[in-house]
């Protein structure tokens, strides 16, 4: 017998469709902000709420435009990047609603010259490079023969775009950076205890040295080597009289040696196999556990909604989205990292759950 579905059901299961149809109207609303300043034009406002008028004001968006950006910021509201008040103004028939606006802790990660600010990330994720690919997707899984919907759309990988248009490969590596900011300044607060006794640590991947600096600032006995390939670290000289060094390479042939190796989200854009040939090389350049030596992964462990330790599993699901779109990489529970580590020659591993969505992982051999 067919199911009688009831018009209440079938009315939530549309706006059900719908808000998953137009959910890229959060990601642009986004972009939007970020590219106009409006972040920075609420929190720069001596700490009171601000008008539409105000804002407009300092953004320099004409008169024409005001409720526009009414309607740009209900929806920012709506999303939790501000907060807004109404107070009353006039008297009588010309009594009107005026709309106040206030910042929140979720637009303070949006400032553009704060140390933890994500608005690099925010430009570079949502730019065209990388949102188009997503128009392959159906594309790709028909076939077998391309690694990421990223190839069959730009005819090259992820590495081979960022290194030929240089502006892209200065908007990535500015969106990793700042993450690698966040990140540092985490680390060095809730995770210190994973570098403590370390002489020296190679940062793979470590593109231009923010997660280095920001960790070497509370290490000072600690040498760092940013390790990253040729045309990343070129025209990169010493810092920190000598303790931060950049060194140019392939990290599938060689990694130089240290007591620890640092790899921030780099493990998650390779498939299985090269992962196990990423951390052999790994295994080659540190020393064995007794003698202190050790991996350091910061990367996402996948878990159920039924972990102690989840922290949000959508957040988790879209990023393993991401990187099969953009990689041939994914992310990865405990068991499938377990089994890294195992064909890659490792004994022991340790995962710190300290970082929100991702994790500290300490592996030995």
């Amino acid at each position: 017998m067919e199911r009688v579905i009831e018009s209440k059901d079938l009315l939530e299961a549309q706006s059900h469709v719908w808000n998953h149809i137009f959910n890229f109207i959060n990601s642009m609303s986004l972009k939007c902000a970020v590219e106009l300043g409006i972040p920075d034009a609420v929190h720069s406002n001596g700490g009171r709420p601000i008008s539409l008028c105000e804002l407009a004001n300092k953004l320099s968006i004409p008169s024409t435009r005001i409720d526009h950006l009414r309607r740009l910021m209900r929806l920012l509201v709506h999303s939790g990047f501000f907060t807004c008040q109404k107070i009353k103004k006039g008297d009588g028939d010309g009594e009107r609603d005026v709309e106040l606006f206030l910042p929140t802790v979720n637009s303070s990660l949006l400032l553009k010259e704060s140390d933890v600010s994500v608005s690099p990330f925010v430009l570079n994720m949502l730019d065209r490079i990388f949102t188009l690919p997503w128009h392959s997707l159906g594309e790709w899984f028909r076939q077998s023969n391309v690694p990421t919907a990223f190839e069959i759309f730009h005819g090259d990988h992820i590495w081979g775009v960022t290194k030929q248009n240089a502006s892209f490969g200065d908007s990535f590596n500015e969106a990793m950076a700042s993450d690698a900011s966040l990140v540092g300044k985490l680390v060095a607060s809730a995770c210190i205890d994973t570098f403590c006794g370390l002489q020296s640590v190679v940062d793979v991947a470590g593109g231009t040295g923010t997660l280095a600096r920001a960790i070497a600032k509370a290490l000072p006995q600690v040498q760092f080597t940013v390790f990253d390939l040729p045309h990343v670290v070129e025209g990169l000289t010493s810092e920190e009289n000598g303790r931060i060094a950049f060194v140019g390479g392939d990290m599938f042939e060689y990694i130089p040696p240290a007591d620890a190796i640092l790899l921030k989200w780099t493990l998650h854009d390779w498939s299985d196999e090269d992962c196990v040939k990423i951390l052999k090389r790994c295994k080659d350049a540190v020393p064995p556990k007794e003698k202190g030596g050790k991996v350091i992964i910061i990367d996402m462990v996948m878990t159920s909604r039924e972990s102690e330790h989840f922290k949000s599993e959508e957040t988790q699901l879209f990023f393993d989205m991401l990187v099969m779109v953009l990689t041939p990489g994914k992310e990865r529970n405990e068991k499938e990292w377990s089994k890294l580590f195992t064909d890659a020659g490792y004994k022991e591993y340790k995962i710190v759950n300290a970082l929100g969505v991702r994790s500290v992982i300490e592996v030995y051999y």
